[in-house]
């Protein structure tokens, strides 16, 4: 006995002809006969009565009916299943994310609130933190996938890149420095500098155009989040170079922001790790927050 042959027969049973049954299935009405009548063959006995093109349904029937009923119930929530395991709705019921602190209150409701929307028995738990707490997060299994700037310092991860920036330079609303429409690193000397990020690579990479151009930077202030420098920079604490994808997120501040060349920034993505696909609602999650960024760099 075959769960096919079941739904033909539940549809017989419900319509009272092949033909009724067909086109609640989709099916062609020989096909319902053929797969009905092997039904019965393995059985052993008749379901049905044929009289007029009518097919009424024996005692056998009615008693069979009653035994099929809870388990065609039971493929139907499987069939429903699947089709959401498909779909990337299920399998991971609880996904931990990491993500930079800068995108906590800006990025991340917007893209829960679209995963959650098509998703209703699934759950988040959202962690902050700089990059490198980021990878430590995802390597300790704390997280299952993180957000951080490409390439990622420790080789145990699958990369994959979602988005690129290009580099800015921020400093407070009326600052001399925004009456130039573009900066480079010898436009910075003399000014205080906010710096960002100690050892990350575009960290070093900015280190070296200084260097290169004879700049010697004056640092008061060292911080781990572009939140805590745009914070720093609005109250007219020193400018920084910070990736332009993440400062367009602060714009309601007093601050300004000019293109600064040579970009120091470049590739951003998601983390996991290696060896460990990523099951179908971490993918999901990936695409939204993708599509989010993409939309945020084309602001």
């Amino acid at each position: 006995m075959k769960i096919r042959q079941i739904e033909i027969f539940r549809a017989v049973m419900a319509g009272g002809s092949t033909t009724a049954a067909a086109v609640t299935l989709g099916l062609s009405q020989s096909a319902v006969s053929r797969q009905l009548t092997q039904l019965e063959e393995e059985l052993g006995f008749e379901l049905f009565e044929r009289s007029n093109g009518r097919l009424l349904p024996r005692p056998e029937a009615f008693a069979l009916m009653d035994e099929v009923g809870e388990l065609a119930s039971l493929v139907s929530r499987l069939k429903r299943y699947t089709e959401d395991l498909r779909a990337g709705t299920v399998g991971q019921r609880f996904l931990k994310v990491a993500v930079p602190h800068s995108f906590i209150a800006t990025v991340m409701p917007e893209v829960i609130e679209t995963y959650l929307a098509e998703r209703h028995d699934a759950s988040v738990e959202l962690i902050g933190g700089h990059y490198d707490a980021i990878e430590q997060m995802v390597l300790a299994r704390v997280a299952d996938l993180g957000f951080v700037s490409l390439p990622p310092r420790n080789k145990g991860f699958e990369a994959r890149e979602i988005v690129r920036s290009e580099s800015v330079c921020i400093m407070p609303a009326g600052h001399p420095l925004a009456e130039r429409p573009n900066l480079m690193p010898r436009d910075l000397s003399g000014h205080h500098l906010i710096m960002l990020g100690r050892q990350r690579p575009a960290r070093l990479a900015f280190e070296r155009q200084l260097r290169r151009v004879g700049v010697f930077p004056i640092v008061r202030i060292e911080v781990h989040s572009v939140e805590a420098t745009c914070g720093l920079v609005a109250r007219g604490l020193g400018v920084a170079v910070v990736p332009e994808l993440i400062a367009g997120l602060y714009r309601h501040l007093p601050i300004a922001q000019r293109p600064f060349s040579p970009c120091i920034h470049g590739a951003y993505g998601i983390v996991t790790l290696k060896g460990a696909p990523m099951s179908r609602s971490a993918e999901a999650f990936t695409e939204i927050l993708k599509t989010r960024l993409e939309a945020q760099g084309r602001t």
